[in-house]
């Protein structure tokens, strides 16, 4: 307590030295008119009386010194001293100020930014009271649970608050004669109490509420125009009147994560409906106790519900937190952990080659008031001060740099925000700078700093002073020295750098133009979708009805091929199934997983995947027929090796699920992403299940897809006018497929060339200033008979061995980083691709030769009788 009490009294003088100055002033000068009245009583005259005072007081800013010291910070002062001298110098060098700020901006910006998405995906808090008190409940191992186990997991009174959300429902909502659909998020009516979210808008769904919802910000200022009314309006969602009861904020964060921002929220009303399970621990409870009381309920739900044919009590049953890294744990954080670290470590390398651009010029600007430090020497500052002088230099620097590089993290975080994603969710980033940016800004000033001003200054004082003095400088250039390093250290790493973008962009060159195993450029992609509460007959027949009347007229365009109907859209979703399989040909169950597709009749044809053996499904295969099944071309070779699958047969031990007859093999494609490897797939007939209120519909058609959406849209439209329907071609329906690569693509290039950028400038610089400083060298050889070929070789030299230096240990370090990114490229293509190491060199090349240009044109300028006068 006591350092914090003298911490503090010394804080308030330092802020209040003015006052405290002018206090002491006037109690010396009290002193001194005491001492003088003292001795005016014993007789002597006012003026001998002050003389005497004041000469017996002594020296008064010996004493103000004295007795301000007791209070100083000495070390805080000087470098306030130091950094209000090292803003006048760079004042009067706005050039070199502006562009030491400049590249330290776009290195510290480009580093904050990344480390401000990364902390924003990786440790994101839903926007809700107390998150840390809040948990997820993965009940069995599943991400769902049915609606009957949230309302008896509620009546337990185990938590303070239970609430439940699905969040991959969609509902149509009329608006006059148009119909539109909505991503929604179907909530338990407590969600919002028990989450207790705030609201731009309005209020939450309240309990005993069943007709009431609650819209995204971005539906709100989008669809309906931030129309301040909005409370209270009556919106038709799924052929019911719901009140629109509340908006949320823009920066509102999901509990489920990932950015996912459903459009709508209505209550949930199927009692066959599945939800996530969230709960508020009450105050005193932890997860692991939490976790430990779960297993009893769960036990008796499965003696309650022993048809469902999975166990609540399963191992796999977890509790975990809310935050990003939680839900992350649940999905495939090897991968994005990677991808975010990936991202971390390419924009340090741009600080780094940032940091040593500005330790560059600092060096240049160092060798330039060599004469000045040596004076100051001389009078007697030591090294060290000198040292500090420098340091404080390039920690202001490092400072303002910091300033535009957070501008330019706001910047980058508010087109984050507003992008929107090709992905079949809605998902709205949220990205906005909190405690741990500030620290890591911080950091990365203090980083900066040590990195571009302790080479330079340590150099600085390193020269002999007589030397300096006298400017007895060397005019003649070392083949190598500390600024050459620097910048062949630049251009390694921005081979790095440029390397791995090149090779990302010839990764989506290669995703774009990939063969995806189907035909993508002459298929129409159409989406319809029903509303449930109209398609609620148990035997189907209206949703079928709609099926085979909505295929009849597709069919019946001019122009269309084909048409076929299919549960699943190829690289859009997907359904994976583990499970033991059985043979008709061996009597050993292996445990496999394989993709799994319900399609109609002429799918393969319309999609124009090649039927290698046996045909396609028919009208006949529909429910209530033999089971038929048809596999692809790897899942034959992995279960039936070199015999024929074709006419025997595979059961799974899934519930209710018999044997299948396969009747044909298909060639392999791709199901989710393009870079997966090649997947076992099983095809089972649309017609012989249930039929789903969402119909995807794929057309083949003879000209530009394009060309064929809006009469597609037409006919579709006349069968149903409540559906909500969707149609675009195939080709732009890639979007989530191509993700990953475009991300890759877009990031590491413009990393890439940011970092080149900045190794240009550090080589335009070192070579400009290898030339002002041989200027004597240079006119004396001209003087001596040298041609201006043999001075642009003397300049191509230099140039040459700074550029082939950088490529080779560039070169060699790509190899060594470059390995771990085999996981994010398509299959056949390698981490060193040639391609991208011949595009690298060339850039690299010209990139050289452009910076190197204006250095040699000054040197062919340089007059003989002005150099000889040179200094």
């Amino acid at each position: 307590m006591a350092f914090l009490s003298e911490l503090y009294l010394r804080l308030r003088w330092l802020a209040g030295r003015p006052r405290f100055q002018d206090e002491l002033a006037d109690e010396m000068q009290f002193h001194i008119e005491s001492r003088a009245e003292e001795l005016e009583s014993a007789g002597v005259p006012r003026t001998e009386a002050l003389l005497r005072a004041r000469r017996e007081f002594g020296s008064r800013l010996k004493a103000a010194e004295d007795t301000s010291g007791a209070w100083q910070m000495r070390w805080l002062e000087d470098l306030a001293s130091d950094l209000r001298y090292a803003a006048r110098a760079f004042r009067r060098n706005p050039g070199f100020a502006v562009t030491a700020i400049s590249c330290l901006a776009l290195g510290i910006g480009a580093n904050t930014a990344i480390f401000n998405i990364t902390t924003s995906f990786l440790f994101s808090q839903p926007t809700c009271r107390d998150s840390a008190s809040l948990i997820a409940i993965w009940e069995g191992g599943n991400s769902a649970a049915p609606l009957s186990d949230f309302q008896f997991l509620r009546d337990a009174h185990l938590f303070a608050g239970t609430a439940g959300i699905n969040f991959e429902r969609e509902v149509n909502w009329r608006d006059g004669d148009r119909t539109s659909r909505f991503y929604a998020g179907t909530v338990t009516d407590d969600f919002f109490s028990t989450l207790d979210i705030p609201f731009l808008l309005g209020r939450g769904i309240a309990p005993g509420e069943t007709n009431t919802a609650v819209l995204s910000y971005w539906v709100w200022l989008g669809t309906f125009a931030a129309d301040p009314g909005i409370l209270g309006r009556k919106l038709i969602l799924e052929g019911r009147v719901y009140t629109v009861a509340g908006v949320l904020p823009a920066d509102y964060r999901s509990v489920v994560g990932y950015g996912v921002a459903p459009d709508i929220y209505i209550r949930v009303t199927n009692p066959d409906d599945h939800v996530q399970l969230y709960a508020r621990m009450p105050k005193g409870m932890t997860r692991p106790m939490a976790r430990a009381r779960l297993p009893s309920l769960f036990a008796q739900l499965d003696r309650i519900h022993p048809e469902d044919g999975w166990k609540r009590t399963d191992p796999q049953t977890r509790v975990t937190g809310v935050t990003g890294l939680d839900l992350l744990r649940q999905m495939m954080p090897g991968v994005v952990v990677a991808f975010f670290a990936m991202l971390l470590v390419v924009v340090g390398l741009v600080l780094l080659i940032a940091c040593t651009n500005v330790a560059s010029l600092l060096l240049a600007r160092a060798s330039s008031r060599s004469q000045e430090l040596a004076i100051r020497l001389s009078l007697g500052a030591s090294r060290r001060r000198i040292v500090r002088h420098l340091l404080a230099e390039s920690l202001l620097l490092a400072v303002l740099g910091s300033f535009a590089g957070l501008a330019i993290d706001i910047a980058c975080a508010k087109a984050i925000n507003g992008l929107a994603l090709p992905v079949p969710l809605p998902i709205h980033l949220v990205v906005s700078p909190d405690w741990r940016l500030l620290w890591y800004s911080l950091c990365i000033v203090f980083v900066s700093a040590l990195l571009c001003g302790l080479l330079p200054a340590l150099k600085a004082v390193r020269k002999d002073v007589n030397h300096a003095l006298k400017q007895d400088e060397r005019q003649t250039a070392r083949a190598w020295n500390l600024r050459s390093v620097l910048v062949a250290g630049q251009l390694a790493v921005s081979i790095v750098l440029l390397t791995t973008g090149f090779l990302f962009v010839h990764n989506l060159l290669r995703a774009a133009s990939m063969n995806p195993g189907f035909d993508v450029h002459h298929t129409v992609w159409a989406y319809m979708r029903l509303v449930p509460d109209q398609y609620s007959d148990p035997d189907q027949t209206k949703q079928t009805a709609v099926v085979h009347s909505a295929l009849e007229r597709l069919r019946a365009l001019a122009g269309v091929d084909s048409a076929a109907i299919t549960q699943r859209v190829p690289l859009n979703d997907n359904c994976v199934i583990g499970t033991q399989l059985r043979t008709d040909v061996s009597l050993t169950p292996i445990h496999l997983q394989y993709e799994c597709n319900n399609v109609g009749p002429d799918y393969f044809r319309t999609i124009g995947i090649p039927i290698l053996r046996g045909r396609e499904f028919t009208a006949a295969d529909r429910k209530g027929e033999q089971p038929v099944a048809i596999v692809n071309e790897t899942f034959a070779h992995t279960v039936f090796g070199k015999t024929d699958p074709v006419g025997h047969t595979i059961a799974t031990d899934l519930k209710n699920d018999k044997a299948k007859l396969i009747v044909g093999v298909v060639k392999d494609s791709k199901y989710f992403t393009l870079g997966e490897k090649q997947r076992l797939a099983v095809y089972e007939p649309y017609f012989a299940h249930g039929e789903p209120v969402n119909l995807h519909f794929l057309i083949r058609t003879a000209g530009s897809p394009a060309a064929w959406v809006k009469p597609i849209n037409n006919a579709l439209g006349r069968i149903d006018p409540t559906a909500a329907i969707e149609t675009k071609p195939m080709n732009r329906a890639l979007g989530l497929a191509l993700l990953p690569s475009q991300a890759g693509a877009i990031t590491l290039g413009a990393m890439g060339i940011l970092g080149l950028m900045l190794a240009a400038i550090g080589l335009y610089g070192v070579l400009l200033f290898s030339v002002s400083r041989r200027t004597r060298e240079i006119g004396l050889r001209v003087a001596l008979g040298a041609t201006r070929s043999d001075v642009l070789r003397m300049v191509g030299r230099q140039s040459l061995a700074l550029v082939g230096g950088g490529m080779l240990a560039g070169l060699a370090l790509a190899f060594l980083v470059m390995q771990p990114l085999a996981l994010f490229l398509v299959p056949g293509l390698s981490t060193l691709d040639p391609t991208a190491l011949l595009a690298v060199i060339g850039v690299l090349a010209a990139t050289a030769l452009l910076a190197s240009l204006a250095p040699a044109v000054r040197a062919l300028r340089i007059d003989p009788l002005t150099a000889l006068r040179y200094q």
